[in-house]
């Protein structure tokens, strides 16, 4: 045997004999599991916005906006302008339950007077249509639950009422507080 054919067996035998070593590792996999969870807001489409009404130069007078109709009138005083029926829209996602609560203002004010105003609501589930009239300071409601979209509508009207010739002219404003929880 050459001596490169000795050199070549022991390298042979070198690899053979060598010690092989392995190497392992643990990777650990986990998931977390949540219900979806159920969300809800309001967003305001339309103040409550009477319009304008002239002084009844005796007596007093009131004017109407109508929650289910969205209809003015007006008794005693002349009305003008545009008016609005307030509105607002509750939008969730995976409500089962809902509740919508509101405050009315018992009067209308402005620096050197005030006017009554007597609040009223209604709700549907379309923005302009089949609107019904609720009764008391909140409303429950149902929806699908997880993995359906709530949309369901608000209305607000009332009675600005006590209009006399010695009111102070100018704007007469107040502030519905409405509020919404879901599950």
């Amino acid at each position: 045997m050459t001596n490169r054919s000795l050199l070549i067996l022991a390298a042979l035998l070198a690899i053979g004999v060598s010690e092989v070593h392995s190497q392992s590792a643990t990777v650990s996999v986990d998931i977390t599991l949540t219900s979806p969870q159920p969300s809800c807001s309001f967003s305001v489409s339309n103040d409550l916005d009477f319009g304008s009404a002239e002084k009844p130069a005796t007596g007093s007078g009131s004017v109407t906006i109508s929650a289910t109709t969205g209809d003015r009138t007006a008794s005693g005083v002349t009305v003008s302008g545009s008016y609005n029926v307030g509105q607002v829209t509750v939008s969730g996602t995976n409500v089962s339950d809902y509740t919508v609560t509101r405050s009315f203002p018992t009067t209308l004010t402005r620096s050197g007077g005030s006017l009554t105003f007597s609040g009223t609501w209604a709700q549907s589930n379309s923005s302009s249509s089949g609107y019904t009239a609720i009764s008391g300071s909140s409303y429950s409601g149902t929806s699908g639950g997880i993995g359906t979209d709530l949309t369901h509508y608000f209305r607000f009207g009332g009675t600005v009422g006590g209009i006399g010739f010695g009111d102070a002219d100018g704007e007469y404003d107040g502030s519905i507080t409405a509020s919404a929880s879901c599950s």
